[in-house]
């Protein structure tokens, strides 16, 4: 932990990212974690919940909503199955903070998380970080005005420096795009097919394995767009990673 990082924590002592509870300092380590230590044994807990599909922990699963599926994805990595209002989620706070907050701390822990799916991922697949790219999904310019920031990007940035992968702009958001939230699955399956528009980086995409990222993956429409896109452009293989998934019923 760098100087100012740790005159602004004692300063601003840290709080935890999803119950607000401070934080206990070690000035020895590099990094606070965002959680402390009951929150984060609510997310060790989440990461373990079953596939409806597969039956393996969430991090393990490579499962993946139809339309991602249609879209020629290879798989969806996932931290954990994210369940809407009412279900008892214990972190769900700490998961919205990425979309409210431009937590720094947040991002870089998510992004050290999404590195260790890819290892195991990349390794499977014999690649190494010169056949791939990182890219992200563009937050609509309503909500990134509103916030100030763009997670994807974020999330996307801090995997870029923890694997040592090219990070790619590869896509733009059109403004006439509808927010996804307030769509159902089929609309958001014609709402995405126009919100998207590549740029000119074809020879950076040409040939490698695109790791594309996202925050939350509802029904795929998303991820599905941004895919086909890829493969337009020349990509070898779209590989999905997302914080969490929301899941259908078995």
């Amino acid at each position: 932990m760098g100087f100012f990082d740790l005159a602004t924590n004692l300063v601003f002592p840290p709080r935890c990212a999803n119950c607000g509870e401070l934080i206990s300092m070690d000035i020895c380590k590099k990094q606070i974690d965002p959680l402390c230590p009951t929150c984060r044994m609510h997310y060790e807990n989440e990461k373990q919940i079953e596939c409806n599909v597969c039956g393996l922990a969430m991090s393990f699963c490579r499962c993946m909503p139809k339309n991602m599926s249609r879209a020629q994805c290879t798989a969806l990595l996932k931290l954990v199955s994210y369940r809407p209002q009412g279900d008892d989620m214990k972190i769900r706070d700490f998961i919205y903070s990425v979309k409210d907050d431009n937590n720094k701390v947040a991002f870089d822990f998510f992004a050290e998380q999404f590195r260790e799916l890819l290892i195991l991922e990349m390794r499977g697949a014999s690649l190494l970080p010169k056949d791939c790219v990182i890219t992200f999904l563009p937050r609509s310019h309503k909500n990134k005005a509103n916030s100030g920031f763009d997670q994807g990007y974020e999330l996307a940035k801090a995997l870029s420096r923890k694997t040592g992968i090219e990070l790619v702009r590869c896509f733009d958001r059109k403004f006439s795009a509808v927010e996804q939230k307030n769509l159902n699955t089929y609309e958001r399956r014609l709402n995405m097919k126009s919100a998207y528009k590549t740029r000119d980086v074809e020879d950076k995409i040409k040939d490698k394995t695109v790791i594309l990222v996202d925050d939350i993956v509802t029904t795929g429409a998303s991820m599905a767009s941004g895919s086909r896109l890829l493969f337009s452009m020349g990509a070898f293989a779209v590989i999905g990673i997302c914080i969490g998934v929301t899941e259908k019923k078995r």
